[in-house]
């Protein structure tokens, strides 16, 4: 296991200067924003064929692999059957994009119709996946949900795949194995879930692993509650409650031999280019202690 960077914390810089600073720090892999947020990449292109050269040539000078294509905010399970046809639609070509430039896994959220319970999507992610699992197997890359809940944001309409308890039901309804696990420890602890359980319980369904810390604010917690979701914040690993040491022994255990691909949000490094350098670098020296 070694550690790599999931990229959206660059968002304004080019893919050459990316791969050169991660080649300079000895990242080994770089799991890329597959959304439109980020201008120097068309996924159509790649999707095309294209601009798939270019990808290859930069994994390949720089001896990092490109380990994922990662965008969540997909409108999957929309009550609006248009944006469900166009999430279908931005999916598809993400998934060949992957498959033309050889990466094996894309990431994203489950999508969600806001105006029901996580367990009233269930019937609606059983009607919409299987189409999307179909597609993934197809082009052999597996589809990885990541497991943040998004619940700053209103109305609640990214991700069902939240929680273990989640996780088996989705699995259960659309058994496909072209769907697996993209796992985020940061959302677990604030959810108050056993991560190295859930290591343990969905070992052949992680593909892929972030690394990310939480720290929790007692005196947010005090004035605000829990409701407010304000008390907790997401920090680089070292710096918050997650026990590195648990997780990554856990992920060996279960011969986890993949990217740790740390996820930058952090507020305290945050602001600047080198703020963020710094608090990439800091969470790269953290997390290889236990390695």
């Amino acid at each position: 296991m070694k550690v790599g960077f999931y990229h959206s914390c660059f968002m304004n810089w080019d893919l050459e200067r990316t791969f050169a600073w991660a080649q300079e720090h000895d990242f080994h892999g770089i799991e890329l924003h597959g959304g439109p947020r980020y201008e120097h990449i068309q996924w159509a292109d790649v999707a095309s064929g294209k601009d798939s050269g270019r990808l290859l040539r930069l994994q390949e000078e720089h001896h990092i692999p490109i380990t994922g294509i990662m965008f969540g905010a997909i409108p999957f399970l929309s009550p609006d059957k248009n944006k469900r046809a166009e999430a279908l639609e931005t999916i598809t070509t993400l998934i060949k994009a992957a498959s033309n430039i050889g990466i094996k896994v894309v990431s994203t959220f489950t999508g969600r119709d806001p105006n029901k319970t996580l367990e009233e999507n269930l019937d609606l992610f059983e009607q919409v996946f299987p189409r999307v699992a179909e597609i993934a197997e197809k082009n052999n890359v597996t589809l990885a949900f990541e497991n943040c809940p998004m619940y700053e944001f209103w109305p609640y309409e990214h991700n069902i795949a939240v929680s273990p308890f989640m996780w088996k039901e989705l699995f259960s309804r659309v058994p496909s194995e072209s769907l697996g696990l993209n796992i985020d420890p940061s959302h677990l602890i604030w959810q108050q879930i056993d991560v190295t359980k859930a290591v343990h319980d969905f070992k052949d369904r992680i593909v892929l692993a972030q690394a990310k810390d939480t720290e929790i604010l007692p005196n947010v917690l005090r004035e605000e509650g829990m409701l407010s979701c304000k008390w907790w914040r997401h920090r680089v690993p070292g710096q918050g409650a997650v026990d590195w040491n648990q997780f990554i022994t856990a992920l060996h255990e279960i011969g986890y031999d993949g990217i740790l691909s740390i996820e930058h949000e952090d507020p305290i490094w945050s602001g600047t280019d080198e703020k963020v350098e710094k608090g990439l670098l800091f969470a790269k020296h953290h997390l290889e202690k236990f390695m």
